[in-house]
């Protein structure tokens, strides 16, 4: 790749050249330097190296945004070991599932965490492995001899997850190079600079947390203020204390804070970026993060297999920042295809979304899964429809995610973004059901704002007024407490679809 995209430095290389003095990583009263997190990754190793943990073994971890999580990815790495970490959320069937695919010998977990004995689903899953617990009142002892271990750029790193909304997760695979690519190609994306405070309640076990919680603080010299669960209150509190300036999320956190009776009370103003990401974020949402933080707000586009393909660019037209994902970042590419004779689509034509580029992951952790996803040249296919009319993207739907009612395609996107239009309604998550006439019918699942009330005719005239095809108008309505999410906030529209199906 041009523009000195490869390089030779491993993730453990960047960690050493880190100012020890820095601030990485503050967790509740825990704060910790370089030096500090050297010393207790240096701690972890010695444990690892001691159990067995070999150049190349892949370990699993299931922690939460704990200071300690971050160590023990670092320690990992030391030992030429391939991280594994995996969502607080899954249980025996998951974890089962990828102890398996992995062969991993070593899964660590919380002794306890919000009431859940972490070990008994690694039991429950009947595997064959060795359990560290952490936080179990102890502490990994001083170490007198540190692994030895030479790491190579091109040594596989981490093996991440996908969320798994409607089938087993797949093993995504990326290398030292690719991930060090992504922590500085996001660094200059997003105009970081050293010292700089962000805060970090997407959970670290997914490939956004992984980044900016566990590689930035080493490679971009920012401070990353865990949150192990999120309560907007408590953020809130974060944000005046530490100073926060630049937070990466999904929606519902943004949502979560404005809607908070701290907000108006709260002092934002050193925070300025939001970066939203996720499927389906609504213009209205990006509009009403700016002027509610006073800040740069914008979108952001990538996958558990591309990191970051395009993000909302600073000095750029905030409208653009509002209705698109934002241009190129890097040497990363693009094509629009058409979804079935892959053949190239013009400008503005919206089609499959191929990629490829220096932080693309090298491949899925079973290889068979390879086939499907790559075509020739080595472009991924992300199974996204999107637009690009030669500088910036903008995302349109899934393909697995359009409805298709009497023929006619629905994007669920479309219609979820004009939804948190209407003043009673705060979220808002579209998904098919099935109709013995049409083959689907649109259904609507809303949250509303304060206790108002909505009705489905209410809801539909919005969306006339606002110039929606009456085709594509939701003929169910359901108004629910809360959505089911993935632990990064991913609507998990499966099991929605199921739950409505049910009813």
């Amino acid at each position: 790749y041009e523009h000195g995209a490869w390089t030779d430095e491993t993730l453990v290389d960047r960690f050493g050249a880190a100012d020890p003095k820095h601030l990485a990583i503050v967790d509740g009263d825990t704060r910790l330097t370089i030096a500090a997190l050297d010393d207790a990754a240096a701690r972890y190793a010695g444990v690892l190296w001691a159990r067995g943990v070999r150049p190349g073994a892949i370990v699993v971890w299931q922690l939460p945004n704990w200071w300690e999580a971050v160590a023990f990815c670092w320690a990992v790495w030391r030992c030429g070991a391939i991280a594994s970490p995996i969502t607080p959320t899954l249980r025996a069937r998951e974890v089962g599932f990828i102890l398996e695919q992995t062969g991993a010998r070593l899964i660590a977990v919380p002794h306890e965490f919000r009431g859940t004995d972490y070990a008994a689903p690694v039991r429950e899953a009947g595997a064959d492995v060795d359990v560290l617990l952490v936080r179990d009142g102890t502490s990994p002892p001083p170490v007198d001899e540190r692994p030895d271990v030479a790491v190579a750029v091109d040594d596989d790193a981490v093996i991440l997850w996908t969320s798994g909304t409607t089938a087993d997760p797949k093993g995504v695979v990326h290398t030292h190079q690719s991930l060090r690519h992504e922590a500085d190609s996001i660094t200059a994306a997003h105009a970081m600079t050293p010292g700089e405070s962000m805060l970090m309640p997407m959970p670290i076990t997914h490939v956004a947390g992984l980044t900016y919680g566990v590689l930035l603080p080493a490679t971009s010299g920012v401070t990353a203020v865990l949150m192990d669960t999120w309560e907007p209150g408590r953020a809130l509190d974060l944000l005046g204390r530490e100073r926060i300036a630049v937070m990466i999320s999904t929606p519902v956190f943004m949502r979560t804070m404005i809607d908070h009776p701290k907000f108006a009370a709260t002092g934002v103003e050193a925070m300025r970026l939001f970066s939203l990401g996720g499927a389906g974020v609504a213009p209205a949402m990006v509009r009403e993060g700016a002027a509610a933080f006073d800040c740069w707000c914008k979108r952001t586009y990538g996958s558990t297999e591309y990191p970051t393909l395009t993000t909302g660019r600073a000095g750029d037209d905030p409208e653009l920042d509002a209705t698109t994902d934002g241009p190129l970042i890097g040497a990363s590419e693009l094509r629009i295809v058409d979804p079935d004779a892959l053949a190239d689509r013009a400008p503005g034509t919206i089609g499959e979304l191929l990629v490829r580029g220096p932080e693309m992951f090298r491949g899925y952790l079973d290889p068979e899964l390879d086939t499907s996803a790559f075509i020739a040249d080595g472009w991924f296919r992300t199974g996204d429809l999107a637009t690009f009319d030669g500088e910036y993207l903008t995302i349109v739907d899934r393909l697995k995610d359009v409805i298709i009612r009497g023929g006619e395609n629905i994007s669920a996107q479309e219609v979820e973004a004009l939804l948190v239009t209407h003043p009673a309604i705060a979220e808002a998550a579209v998904v098919s059901t099935p109709d013995p006439v049409m083959g689907e019918r649109v259904c609507a699942v809303v949250i509303v704002r304060n206790g108002a009330n909505v009705a489905l005719d209410d809801v539909r005239a919005h969306l006339l007024a606002a110039g929606l095809a009456r085709f594509k108008l939701p003929e169910r309505l359901e108004v629910a407490d809360q959505l089911p999410r993935t632990a990064s906030g991913k609507v998990q529209k499966a099991a929605l679809r199921a739950a409505l199906v049910a009813d």
